[in-house]
């Protein structure tokens, strides 16, 4: 809807002024639909290039202003990440040629002046978000290009994360700047987009370097060797004014792990609770609640702590139970679990 309205209200008007109010609204939703399809094939593209090489992609998330392949692990070597990132740019290109071929024939036989602004639009973007995402600044396409370079020059792909996540960081800085800039001289649309776009690539340039520094130090690592193994759990059978007085208040957790006859059914939180009223409290069994729940995201002994440590952000869970292959409660990790031994291999450079 922002797109459509951006369009409708800024972009096609400036371009085409001579048309109604209706038309401008048609051709802002059918051309945010395009650049919809233009993100997601350009994220596509990557994918299937990633998977050829061996690279996991475990889905693509697509934004107001693009898209993220979202990769489980690292590219194996340098040459696999420059043809996985060159795999989008090329895809926007050759869809920018499409729709200019498109163009030129609707021109020439049939001159159906929304249609032709369409068409000339998603021109003008595809080969915009070609040439963006070519820029030298990590996560973008070609920061990650530049990162491969750097990498198979240097043999350090740590060393050269950080030197792209500082241009990226920077680009995104100068975006910042310049979207404001573009605001307060009157182009307020224009400069919404880039201040957007500048403000998403400064984080995501951020987060890229962090999260390959903390899948560097969880490297090899077990949630067997980080687990908890003396669990406080809670039987299911328990009723909700026990659970607080015995629970809640003594041991001071968001949630427990809940069993039954010592397999584990689920896990029941502070939050669960408050959305019973105080007075049925002594009615209620957390049994009752457990069942009404989706099925919990728990993790093995031997899951990699990379892996875990993504699903507990992705979830935003601060506790997850261990079970093994019978579906018993072993133990349970938590962030500050994680977080720990993070911080302990930092501390000791190890």
């Amino acid at each position: 809807a922002f797109i459509s309205w951006t369009l409708a209200l800024g972009y096609f008007p400036m371009k085409y002024p001579e048309l109604d109010k209706s038309t401008y609204w048609i051709m802002g939703i059918f051309s945010a639909v395009l650049l919809f399809l233009s993100v997601l094939l350009h994220e596509l593209s990557h994918s299937m290039v990633a998977r050829k090489n061996n690279i996991p992609i475990k889905g693509i998330t697509l934004f107001i202003f693009g898209g993220v392949a979202e990769m489980t692990e690292e590219p194996p070597t340098a040459i696999s990440e420059i043809k996985m990132a060159a795999a989008g740019p090329i895809c926007s290109g050759i869809l920018a040629l499409l729709f200019l071929i498109i163009s030129k024939f609707f021109i020439s036989f049939l001159p159906i002046i929304p249609l032709i602004g369409i068409l000339k639009y998603c021109v003008f973007i595809n080969l915009a978000i070609m040439i963006f995402n070519l820029l030298p600044g990590f996560p973008l396409d070609g920061g990650r290009i530049l990162r491969a370079i750097l990498w198979n020059s240097t043999g350090n792909i740590k060393k050269a994360t950080y030197t792209t996540s500082r241009i990226g960081s920077s680009l995104g800085v100068f975006l910042i700047i310049f979207g404001f800039f573009n605001i307060f001289t009157g182009n307020f649309i224009g400069g919404l987009w880039f201040a957007f776009i500048g403000i998403f690539l400064k984080s995501a340039a951020e987060a890229g370097y962090q999260q390959l520094l903390t899948g560097k130090l969880l490297h090899g690592i077990k949630i067997s060797e980080i687990m908890t193994r003396d669990v406080v759990r809670v039987e299911d059978s328990l009723t909700l004014d026990k659970l607080v007085d015995d629970y809640l208040l003594k041991y001071r957790y968001n949630s427990y792990p809940v069993v039954s006859n010592g397999m584990f059914m689920g896990m029941i939180s502070i939050h669960d609770v408050k959305q019973i009223p105080r007075a049925d409290w002594n009615k209620v069994n957390v049994r009752e609640l457990i069942d009404s729940q989706k099925p919990t995201l728990r993790v093995s002994p031997d899951d990699d702590a990379t892996n875990a440590m993504s699903k507990m952000v992705k979830r935003g869970l601060g506790r997850v139970p261990v079970l093994d292959d019978n579906g018993k409660l072993v133990g349970i990790v938590s962030h500050r679990d994680i977080m720990q031994i993070i911080k302990h291999k930092m501390d000791l450079r190890v």
